[in-house]
């Protein structure tokens, strides 16, 4: 490892690496972080358009949780929870994990039936989860409004105690610092514009400092991801949509959890100095632009104050637009593609945060033994073709 005390530096990238990684988030990172550690391979170059982290790894809103509905995907969950754990020390970058459990509500049956068919999902697989009734909920969160006065009164919920958050740019920076450490290149400012192939083999990328030589490339630009995909002639199954989200100013601290409403469709956090990072559902359009809208924000508003009236009149402190890659069953996109070399971490939609050391560490492992980890076998491409879909539900919504 590098003698050098800085976290990390932008530098230039070379002719040529053994592997190239496009996206500096922090799939990207995680990758190229265990390449190193765990297998020796260190000629390795991020590179990243705009600056390491820009994506959807820092315009996020910090929660990870293991409470997924598709049983193929949720040991991946999982190992990423436990990675996430060892991370502040393995790195030496407190990343302000704070495992604090993770609450959601149900307003009606549909939600109700979803949470339990999730809950016995989660008792075969081992998952920490219990259903609550309003009753129980107000014991954990005595502020929440279980009457009968919001539009859409609580009827029940569930508590999973493996969720919590983790500041998000503390990881980026963590992983920032590992990969430097190594060895490995982290290239800001380089956009590439072209995947050269040959005989059906990658020999690397073009790139708006020219072109760089490797036979193997990861696409792991999130929701740009399409559009890199394109570029070595594969049609993703992927639409970009915008999720928005936002803060607020602080409170006394009176949220001790995670929260999530399942049909208003709100979700967040009160952090440590007590302001509240929420975001809502994604926008149903596709677009690459950064922007927030009145109607995100009403939404939002509206949903946080029928579960806590106590928080209106809370003003807004800042608000951003993450992008959000979504498959057609809402699971991840991860190995191999037609083209020999030339690999694929995207499809995250909104669960790619709290996946990332998981993701980073099988994506290491496939590329480095050429032998698709069995966490990540089901979630290759080809399903698309083959009509076995992982379907992961999102929240119903009414």
């Amino acid at each position: 490892m590098t003698k050098d005390k800085a976290w990390w530096r932008s530098k230039a990238p070379e002719r040529s690496y053994d592997v190239v990684i496009i996206g500096g988030g922090l799939h990207g990172m995680a990758c190229a972080y265990y390449l190193a550690k765990d297998h020796g391979i260190k000629n390795i170059a991020i590179l990243e358009r705009e600056r390491i982290g820009f994506g959807g790894s820092s315009r996020n809103t910090e929660v990870y949780r293991i409470n997924q509905r598709a049983p193929e995907i949720i040991p991946l969950y999982q190992q990423a929870v436990d990675l996430w754990k060892g991370l502040s020390a393995e790195l030496d970058v407190n990343i302000m994990m704070w495992q604090k459990g993770l609450i959601a509500l149900a307003h009606n049956n549909m939600s109700i039936d979803s949470m339990r068919m999730r809950h016995e999902t989660f008792k075969l697989m081992g998952i920490e989860n219990e259903l609550l009734t309003p009753e129980e909920l107000k014991k954990m969160v005595p502020r929440l409004d279980i009457s009968d006065t919001p539009d859409l009164p609580i009827i029940g919920g569930y508590y999973h105690p493996p969720g919590g958050s983790i500041r998000h740019d503390a990881a980026v920076w963590a992983f920032a610092k590992g990969c430097y450490h190594h060895g490995i290149d982290l290239c800001e400012g380089v956009g590439v514009t072209g995947i050269r192939i040959k005989n059906n083999s990658v020999t690397g990328v073009d790139t708006t400092k020219g072109f760089i030589a490797s036979p193997v490339v990861l696409n792991a630009a999130g929701g740009w991801s399409a559009t890199i995909a394109h570029m070595a002639g594969l049609d993703l199954p992927v639409v970009t949509l915008p999720m928005q989200a936002m803060v607020t100013e602080p409170v006394a601290p009176f949220l001790d959890q995670a929260l999530a409403s399942e049909t208003y469709f709100c979700f967040g956090n009160q952090t440590i100095k007590g302001d509240f990072v929420i975001g809502t559902h994604m926008d149903p359009w596709q677009t690459y632009k950064f922007e927030n809208t009145y109607h995100f924000a009403s939404d939002l508003a509206y949903g946080w104050t029928q579960l806590f009236p106590d928080l209106a009149g809370l003003r807004v402190m800042r608000s951003w637009n993450g992008l959000c890659d979504m498959t057609p069953d809402s699971s991840p996109i991860m190995g191999k593609t037609s083209i020999e070399g030339f690999f694929i971490d995207a499809g995250w939609g909104y669960f790619g945060f709290k996946s990332s050391p998981a993701c980073g560490k099988n994506m290491a492992g496939y590329i480095a033994e050429q032998q698709c980890p069995e966490m990540i076998k089901a979630l290759g491409i080809e399903r698309f073709y083959e009509g076995r879909l992982v379907p992961e539900t999102t929240y119903p919504r009414n």
